[in-house]
């Protein structure tokens, strides 16, 4: 009997399903796996299919996740620059190409969820060739959860840096960090979330480490420590007049122009022109082969105009120079440029004492012209006075006028008559006009704080405009120079016991806003708004030692409850008196409410409108402001 040589159907399909499994992979790149599958979803800057001629920075980026000779792919960006779509498009990858177990964390478990049920199943539902491998959440017997999604060669974890059993158990191929700046120091306790999570990969000789992120603070910022330890790639552009190749700076912008000058030859060159010049990746250390590392800012982004930048930064410069706050322009360092922010933008670091010595004047009396207002601050010392005595104008241009030190015995009274008269002084312009100090300040935080509130009392009560102050800091809290008003009690010995006998109004200042205040102040190279004058006659007390103690503290970022703060420091072996009496004068200043345009009315017509009172006679105070 003759056989049939007819093969069943389903016999057939199963050769032909293992002979296909059989057929070698096709090499693709993250990059040519992303053109040919990748629907990028609505509501994105590319939506439709995705195209990486579009965004061509990202294309070294892909590659270098897919290339066999590499282990850690850092990258630090600005906001813009398709970091999720770099994310997204290798997760793809190793889903639907190169099958392999993943880990993917984000600062949060909170924040794990929301990308999982945001972004990584709206690109499972998406994507053909990732939906056909990654079951149905609602199917039966599903290993598709928000945290975890299986798929044949692997699976996908979703963890958050804040949990430390989110990151601990089975082991993981590639492991995915986003935003590894805003990690927790510690995994609950558990130690740093980021070597947690490498440690899962350990197993494995063909690990990869993906680190993304924009920046934050100088010396604390994760993704710039990973950075500086790879090949550290720069995204640039070929100048269009000389060919030199060189990354997008703003610092080298012409705001009104639009331009950008060729650090190269000088050429002032349009927007335009740099964007559709050639752009390649420029390495500082191309022998790091193991580990690429990648920077660029906005400025390259084609779909991002550089007038959009800049009024972005002028808002947040306004912000910093009107109201003081440094946080959008902290924002715009770290999310559109991509930069580290450093506190020393606005810090002594950016200028010395002998520089503030130089542009010291010569006044050609007590009072240079433009002095509308005096006060005078005081601190007190174990065995002297440090006071100083500062004129004011409009917009916070200021003077130096008398720094000087009354030495004795605290105890005793005479030290602090001797303090009573100087601050009684005359002070007058080269052409004879006068003018008295209209209030002060005494820093009662220090020593002989009993007897600071009796005497400022006492000058209250004889008519004075006089300010009991104690300076207050609380690292990381927006704490203004004004903070707040107490009562406090003053005491005498009656009968061997200290009893209280009355009571006085203590000014409460943030002396680290004020410090901010004045060091941006000191900054200023032109007279005008918020510049600072100082003297070069001899006598008057501008040593060295002055500008050194205007300038002996500094400004540092610290932990503290695992939180980053800013706080100021003294520098080892300085004193900060000078950069204190100009504190509290400046809070004297705030507190006098000076109507500008009232008091030069008065000084143009030669009255000095702060000609001591009586003993005795009380002053009323104006609701607006200084009583003139």
């Amino acid at each position: 009997m003759k056989k049939s040589r007819n093969v069943d159907y389903h016999t057939l399909n199963l050769i032909c399903r293992l002979t296909k499994s059989l057929k070698p992979r096709e090499k693709l790149t993250v990059s040519e796996w992303a053109d040919k599958n990748m629907i990028l979803p609505a509501g994105s800057n590319e939506a439709g299919h995705f195209n990486v001629k579009n965004m061509p920075w990202q294309e070294e980026m892909l590659n270098a996740i897919s290339d066999p000779e590499v282990t850690d792919v850092t990258c630090m960006t600005s906001a813009q620059i398709g970091k999720t779509t770099i994310i997204l498009s290798g997760i793809g990858y190793y889903i639907d190409h190169e099958p392999a177990t993943q880990l993917m964390v984000l600062p949060t478990l909170s924040l794990g969820e929301k990308f999982s049920k945001t972004r990584l199943a709206t690109m499972i539902r998406d994507v053909p060739c990732l939906s056909e491998k990654v079951a149905a959440p609602k199917s039966k017997d599903s290993d598709n959860t928000i945290l975890f999604k299986s798929y044949p060669g692997g699976h996908i974890v979703v963890a958050g840096a804040n949990s430390a059993a989110s990151l601990s158990s089975m082991p993981l191929r590639i492991i995915w960090m986003d935003e590894v700046d805003r990690f927790p120091d510690s995994a609950g306790g558990e130690g740093n979330p980021v070597l947690l999570a490498e440690k899962r990969s350990t197993s494995f000789w063909n690990k990869k480490h993906i680190k993304t992120s924009t920046p934050t603070i100088k010396g604390h910022s994760r993704i710039e420590s990973e950075y500086n330890d790879g090949t550290m790639e720069e995204w640039c552009t070929e100048c269009p007049s000389c060919g030199t190749f060189q990354p997008y700076d703003f610092h080298r912008i012409d705001f009104k122009s639009l331009t950008m000058v060729c650090k190269s030859c000088g050429e002032m060159i349009p927007e335009q022109e740099w964007k559709e010049s050639e752009h390649t990746w420029i390495a500082q250390h191309p022998e790091r082969t193991r580990h690429r590392s990648f920077h660029m800012n906005e400025l390259a982004c084609l779909n991002i105009e550089w007038a959009e930048i800049i009024s972005t930064f002028l808002k947040a410069k306004k912000k910093l120079d009107t109201l003081h706050e440094t946080e959008d322009l902290q924002v715009f360092i770290n999310t559109v440029l991509g930069e580290c922010w450093e506190e020393t933008s606005i810090e002594v670091d950016k200028f010395d004492d002998e520089q503030l010595a130089r542009r010291a004047e010569h006044y050609k009396a007590d009072l240079p012209e433009g002095v509308l207002l005096l006060t005078a601050a005081v601190d007190v010392q174990e065995d002297r006075f440090e006071v100083e005595v500062r004129g004011w104008t409009r917009n916070y241009e200021s003077w130096g006028i008398y720094k000087t030190e009354i030495y004795g015995n605290l105890i005793k009274d005479e030290p602090w008559d001797e303090l009573e008269e100087y601050l009684r002084t005359t002070f007058r312009f080269e052409d004879g006009r006068e003018l008295n100090i209209a209030g002060f300040g005494m820093d009662t935080g220090g020593h002989y704080t009993n007897k600071t509130y009796k005497w400022m009392k006492l000058q209250k009560k004889r008519g004075k405009k006089a300010y009991a102050l104690k300076g207050f800091s609380r690292p990381g809290e927006d704490v203004q120079l004004l903070h707040k008003r107490s009562v406090v009690d003053i005491k005498d010995e009656i009968k061997g016991k200290m009893v209280v006998v009355d009571k006085t109004v203590l000014y409460i200042i943030g002396v680290d806003s004020g410090k901010d205040d004045i060091m941006r102040r000191l900054s200023i190279d032109v007279p005008g708004e918020g510049y600072c004058h100082f003297p070069s006659n001899g006598g008057r007390g501008y040593d060295k030692a002055y500008y050194q103690g205007l300038l002996a503290e500094k400004k540092i970022t610290v932990k503290v409850r695992g939180k980053l703060v800013s706080k100021w420091v003294k520098k080892a072996g300085a004193r900060n008196e000078p950069l204190d009496l100009f504190n509290y004068n400046y809070a004297v200043c705030e507190l006098l409410r000076p109507i500008w345009g009232e008091l030069e009315s008065k000084l143009e017509r030669g009255i000095n409108y702060t000609k001591a009172t009586k003993t005795g006679r009380k002053t009323r105070r104006s609701r607006k402001g200084l009583d003139i």
